[in-house]
């Protein structure tokens, strides 16, 4: 079997929601020869950010990356003005709060193997500017990096930013204020660095074109660390309404790719935007599998296609 080692994979995307299917999950993926996974920091109380479920389900070799998505979404459902950029003062402390649980867990896990486990850090800049501001954003920023990360990146992860009469997935700061505010510090990438999603930036665009030209300038302001190949599509489809950040694998010839021929992303934007990233250290794959009681055997099926299209791609840059 083809192996992944210089790529990383969402498994909580495209993981099942039944616990014992969810651990089947991971646990095959142990056979993909992945080079790194991306863990949910979801809300409170959740087993798979139980170090001993960690211990079981995540091999040791992996480059880790934890997304703080999954409590930020959560938190901004109930409260519209959550997040590190929030004027809301109550509500940014409250983002910092969970930024916190990202790091005492990188922590424990580098104890836990007297070596760092946590390559990177994401955070986000929610609640974007109808309810924050980029001062408050900085703000957050500041007391963050005075934090011992156990040598984990910190990484700002774009998302579709607020567009004035467009129905927007996220609507956060633009990529422009993003990148004025990340270089404004001075510091090395694999400090304060950046992450681009292909799937939101061609959200934000309603175009994958904007995707490309999103991990060109990242690339060329030599701030990329992360490049996730998350597709996008403009049509209904099982993931969804038209333009929802709902992860649609790429499209293809592989039959696991059959169910999303209608994505926007495919191996020629893949080539592309690969081309644009230039030599970013972690490239992956962020995809969620339909049906949603899909079997564990269809899940990875899916997941070493994309990764598959990804690789070839990656080699002929």
């Amino acid at each position: 079997m083809t192996t992944f080692e210089n790529l990383f994979l969402s498994g909580y995307i495209a993981a099942p929601a039944d616990p014992a299917q969810e651990d089947a999950f991971f646990d095959a993926l142990a056979d993909l020869g992945l080079g790194g996974l991306e863990l949910a920091v979801a809300p409170e109380g959740t087993r798979t950010l139980d170090p001993s479920w960690i211990a079981r389900h995540v091999l040791p070799t992996w480059d880790l990356v934890l997304s703080l998505v999954p409590t930020m979404m959560v938190r901004l459902g109930t409260e519209p003005a959550y997040g590190l950029a929030s004027a809301d003062e109550t509500q940014r402390r409250r983002a910092l709060a969970d930024v916190a649980r990202a790091r005492d867990l990188a922590t424990t896990l580098a104890q836990a193997d007297g070596r760092r486990r946590v390559g990177a850090i994401e955070i986000h800049t929610a609640p974007g500017p109808v309810h924050g501001s980029r001062e408050a954003f900085s703000r957050s920023l500041d007391e963050v990096l005075t934090w011992d990360l156990a040598g984990a990146e910190l990484l700002v992860e774009h998302c579709d930013a607020h567009v004035p009469g467009q129905s927007a997935a996220k609507g956060f700061f633009t990529l422009d204020d993003e990148l004025a505010t990340v270089r404004s510090y001075g510091l090395a990438p694999d400090v304060l660095g950046m992450a681009v999603n292909w799937g939101r930036s061609a959200i934000e665009g309603r175009d994958p074109a904007l995707a490309v030209e999103h991990t060109q300038a990242v690339a060329d302001a030599g701030l990329l660390r992360v490049l996730a190949l998350s597709g996008a599509t403009d049509v209904e489809s099982a993931w969804g309404a038209p333009w929802a950040d709902t992860h649609i694998p790429s499209r293809g010839d592989a039959p696991a790719l059959e169910a999303s021929s209608v994505s926007l992303l495919g191996p020629d934007e893949i080539a592309a935007t690969l081309k644009a990233a230039g030599d970013v250290p972690r490239v992956g794959l962020k995809a969620a599998v339909r049906p949603v009681d899909a079997d564990v055997a269809t899940r990875v099926a899916v997941v070493a296609a994309t990764l598959q299209q990804i690789a070839e791609a990656r080699a002929a840059v």
